[in-house]
């Protein structure tokens, strides 16, 4: 009896472990975050975070009070230090709703309601203001080694691509769920899904995709640690890292707190993970380590 009390308690354990195979791990995760720093509360209603590495700054987008698809031009970026203070909290201003931000020689992209605002990094100004026909609720950046740039719009459930200077619709039907985070890693895509809490790869060749992480839900950001693993976070308040084979566990949760977890995203360089935390109106660095 003792023998098959064992085998039995050894069968459970394998298919408790298989059944997390692409969703929430429940053993301790590889590595943990300890707050570096966090910004004042001037911030507006914080969406998105990026560190710009040639500049030594981090810009943050402020969608300040929500309008919809309206434009109501109170929207604006940030620049923020590496030690969390605020330098220039207007210093583009003019703008509606931003969102996702992704850069590319010297030139930030920025997500606007059913723009795409292209802006100078060296002095600020908007270099061009480019309509996505029929957008409705764009959203996450991510631009391509060539310079294409890629927006998702998470109402109309595509993929808009920006390219000479035109924008047109790259993806119709994005699975048929909503599309948040993009995040373009060599010759692949990762995008996250708001809807169902599924992130997937998607070749941007053959357009077709492949299932890799789930149970992340309202999943927003998309970050790459330099090891090969992924940062992702919940709008709710939560970040998770997830390792090349899909396997995710939460590290950080901060629902209670009424704290979200917006558009992240992780610095190499400075070895911090930067969570806007949209209602809470700051900026929150964290520092990754391995366990």
């Amino acid at each position: 009896m003792r023998y098959v009390l064992a085998g039995v308690c050894s069968l459970f354990i394998l298919l408790t472990l298989g059944s997390c195979n692409r969703g929430l791990f429940t053993a301790k995760a590889p590595v943990e975050l300890e707050q570096a720093w966090a910004t004042d509360n001037t911030l507006r209603t914080p969406e998105s975070a990026l560190f710009d590495a040639q500049r030594n700054t981090i810009y943050v987008s402020n969608i300040n009070k929500m309008s919809g698809s309206k434009k109501d031009g109170d929207g604006f970026i940030s620049k923020v230090n590496n030690n969390g203070e605020v330098e220039e909290l207007y210093w583009v201003s003019g703008l509606n709703d931003p969102k996702g931000m992704a850069l590319h020689n010297n030139v930030l992209y920025v997500s606007d309601v059913n723009e795409i605002v292209a802006i100078s990094t060296q002095t600020g100004a908007v270099l061009g203001r480019y309509e996505a026909e029929n957008a409705k609720f764009l959203n996450d950046v991510a631009v391509d080694s060539r310079g294409n740039v890629f927006v998702t719009d998470s109402e109309q459930k595509r993929i808009y691509q920006l390219r000479n200077g035109r924008v047109s619709t790259w993806m119709e039907n994005t699975d048929r769920e909503k599309p948040n985070g993009i995040f373009i890693d060599g010759n692949r895509m990762i995008v996250a899904f708001m809807s169902s809490g599924n992130v997937r790869f998607l070749d941007p060749e053959t357009k077709n995709w492949t299932n890799w992480t789930e149970g992340i839900k309202s999943a927003d950001g998309i970050a790459e640690t330099g090891t090969g693993d992924y940062l992702v976070s919940s709008w709710d308040g939560e970040v998770y890292f997830v390792n090349s084979d899909g396997k995710n566990w939460r590290i950080l949760d901060t629902k209670d707190q009424n704290i979200n977890a917006a558009d992240i995203s992780y610095s190499e360089r400075l070895g911090l993970l930067l969570v806007p935390t949209f209602k809470d109106n700051r900026l929150v660095a964290y520092r990754l380590s391995r366990r």
